[in-house]
Formats: structure tokens, sequence, C-alpha cells
């Protein structure tokens, strides 16, 4: 993967100092966008913190990142995911303990989004309201979800997007770097295409600029002039806050770019995620639990308990029940649904026809979605609704029909055989009577014999 990138920070036009740190390493393809707090109290000392530890902490371990690179198995893609979460603990740390040494620096702290790209994927780690963009087909999808007391209104659905235009508390965070105990970053991960472009930013960036207008002001034009028009663009609308931001463009990716495409149209289509924004369907499938199926391999036994929704991202599965096909399982399909909701026993067994890989959404991990974002769950919940009464549609449909079947085949059904003759009581036998004619002779017949 070939990737180019340029930045720009300014201190803004209210500020006097800039407390903004940004960082591109380009030999790891590492972008970092920090945003310090504490005023007086060293925010700009925290955002410079935060970045150095960062990037110390993932070139101390970068057989970690080579492994993925040259092995993309989901086992060394769940090892990113826990480097990049102890990359920003470590960060955490670092500004803690700074400011526990240092009086003059207590209460010092700072918001973070990271970019580190691999083995053709963009992995996002981000505390704060620092965020993450991605450009794509001329349609600018937010990849972060700012921790902060506006966001979580919005989540909760508390607010709506007038409202939260009118919020006298938007810059108010719930999660950021310098706080004592564990600090919880926000993991995402994402294949890219050619063509791709990300800005990574901080809020005196994001607060001047809708999501909207995004994609006019990237365009494609050289990327040095996009950063600088970004905060140009901030700076005109009141630069209230130091302004910061990094455009990084995606040039070349090691696989064919028509397959890549063609996977992440699969994804994006899913009948499951319809009525999901791209950031939703990217953050459901990030948490997911992935796993790779070898060719012939079960993913379900019968009599196992399913864990909850499977969802095949490549490959190809079958469903069967005993030694019978009962349903061919192509890429872009779920399986389990109803395992969300219950805890029973499988009566099939999944086999892949194929190297499969499958995100597995836990029961846990939806219960956590249910309470995260409720709105999200919902939608999904529609659309497993959905799915569901349409097999149940289809399923009484075909009842309906064997029923009829049914109904038909009692009427031809002989009603008595002998060894010579047999009756029917839609036909005449081969004497020309009918089976009620022939019941009716047998009877008189038998009533006339002596005893």
């Amino acid at each position: 993967m070939n990737v180019e990138s340029a930045s720009r920070t300014d201190v803004g036009r209210v500020r006097s100092r800039n407390e903004d740190q940004l960082v591109c390493v380009p030999d790891l393809k590492l972008f970092i966008v920090a945003d310090g707090m504490g005023g007086h109290q060293g925010g700009d000392v925290a955002s410079r913190f935060a970045c150095a530890a960062i990037e110390e902490h993932i070139r101390g371990k970068w057989f970690i990142v080579d492994g993925y690179e040259h092995e993309p198995l989901p086992s060394r893609r769940r090892q990113v995911m826990q480097l990049l979460t102890e990359a920003v603990r470590s960060a955490n740390d670092r500004i803690v303990l700074e400011s526990e040494q240092t009086p003059e620096l207590d209460g010092m702290g700072s918001t973070v989004v990271v970019m580190l790209m691999v083995a053709d994927r963009a992995f996002v780690a981000h505390v704060g309201d620092s965020r993450a963009y991605l450009l794509r087909d001329g349609i600018a999808t937010l990849l972060t979800e700012d921790h902060s007391l506006l966001f979580e209104l919005l989540r909760q659905g508390r607010l709506n997007r007038a409202q939260a235009a009118r919020f006298p508390m938007k810059n108010v965070v719930t999660r950021a770097l310098g706080v004592r105990g564990p600090v919880e970053a926000d993991i995402l991960e994402l294949q890219v295409l050619p063509g791709d472009r990300f800005v990574l930013c901080s809020d005196g960036l994001h607060g001047y600029v809708e999501d909207e207008r995004l994609p006019r002001l990237v365009g494609d034009s050289p990327l040095q002039a996009v950063a600088d028009r970004l905060v140009a663009f901030a700076n005109a609308g009141g630069g209230s806050d130091n302004i910061s931001a990094v455009v990084v463009e995606v040039k070349s990716i090691s696989v064919e770019p028509v397959i890549a495409k063609a996977e992440f149209q699969t994804m994006r289509g899913m009948a499951l995620f319809q009525g999901l924004s791209l950031s939703e369907i990217l953050h459901l499938v990030s948490n997911a639990e992935h796993r790779r199926i070898g060719q012939g391999d079960s993913l379900i036994r019968h009599g196992d308990r399913p864990e909850g929704l499977f969802i095949l991202l490549r490959g190809a599965l079958e469903l069967r029940r005993g030694a019978a096909l009962t349903q061919r399982i192509e890429a872009g399909s779920s399986y389990g649904d109803i395992s969300l909701l219950e805890d029973r026993p499988s009566d099939d067994s999944i086999v892949a026809t194929e190297v499969s890989d499958v995100a597995v959404v836990t029961r846990r991990s939806f219960e956590m979605l249910c309470g995260a974002a409720p709105q999200t769950a919902v939608r999904l919940l529609r659309q497993m609704s959905r799915s569901l009464a349409r097999r149940l549609k289809i399923a009484n449909d075909e009842a309906g029909i064997m029923r009829s079947m049914l109904e038909r085949e009692s009427v031809i059904t002989p009603l008595f055989r002998t060894t010579d003759v047999m009756f029917t009581d839609d036909a005449p036998a081969d004497d020309g009577l009918t089976p009620t004619e022939g019941l009716r002779l047998m009877r008189e017949d038998s009533d006339e014999k002596p005893d």
C-alpha cells in the first residue's frame, strides 16, 4: 500500500498559544492529531507527550504490525487493534506521570485521534472529540464518534440536529487523556481503496466545517493545498480555537482494486445493513469477532449453541440438516439473528465450502451496542425483524401449498385394496362401478348370505 500525506496546524484567531500537536510518520504510515487541554496548565505539553508516547509504543512493537502485513489473519488483526489500545494507554500514563511530577502541569490533558495503515487497511483509534473522516466517491463519512456530552445526547436520541446547533456545552468532553486509571480508546478498521482520502482534525476545524461541505473543500486538489484550505476556512469562520488537519490519500493497494471494491460493495449492500450509515456498519463489523474458516471446516455443528449473529464477509458456506443441504450462504449474507435473542442449540450445521472470513456479533457485544448506541440497535433490529417476517411469510406460503397438496392427495388415496381390484373415490372400478356403489353392493351381498 502506498500513501501520501500533508498537514497544517494553526493557532487560530483568538488563542495566544497553539496546544494542538500533529505527527505524520511516513515509514510507519502512522498519523496523529492531538488537541491539548488545560490552558496555562500545559495543554501543549499534554498533546506533545501524547503524540510522542504513541509513536514510541508502536515503533517499539512494530513486529506486531509487520506480522499482520505479511499474514493478515483475524488473530493478527486483533493484535494490531490491541497494540493501538495499549499505545493510547501509554500516552495517558505518560501525561498522568508528568502532571504528578510537575505541579504546575497538574490537570493537563489531551484528546487524540490516531490512524495506522497496514495491509490495505486503516486502523483508527480515538479518545475525545478529535475526529477522522473518510472521503470516498464524493461522500464524507465520519469514522469517529466524539466522546462529548453533545454527541452522547445525540446518540441517546435526547437531542436532534436542530437542538444540537444551539447546545451551549458543545466542547465538554466525556473522555480524554490525562485521567488517572484506564482510558479506553474506540477502535475502528476498514478496507481502503485507491483514491480514498482521510482527514484527521481537531475540533478547531470540525467546529466550523459541516460534514456535507467537507467533500467540496477536500476535492482532488494537491494534499498540501487541501490542508491549507481547511485551516483557512476555519479561520474565516472565526478561528476561535487552534486548528489542525492531516490529510492522507491512498495511492495504491496490494490487492486488485476491483476485488477490494466489490467486497466493500457486497458488505455495504447487505440486507441486514439497510438503514444503517456506513459509519454504523464499520463500527459494527470492527467490534465483531473475526474468524477465518478453512475449506471443509465447520463454523457450527449440530447441537452447538451459536454465539450470536454470523456475517459472511467473504467465501461461501453451506447450511446442512443432517446430511441434506438446505441452504447455501454467499458472501454478504448473515445467519443466526435469532441467536442474538435466545440461547438454544442449533438444529443445523454450517460448513465452509471455501476459505471464508466471518464476523461474529455476539450477544454480549449486541447488548453493549443497545446501551451505547440505542438508535443503531433499533435500526438493526428493524432489519432483522423484516428478514424474519419475510422468512415467516415464505414458510406460511409453503405450508399452505403443502396443505393444498395433501388435501388433493387425500382425495385420490385408496380407501381399500383387494387382491384383484382397487377402489378410489374419484374413479370407477374396472366393472364400471364407483366406490360408493361397490361398497353398497358388497354390503347387500353380505346381508343376503345365510348364517
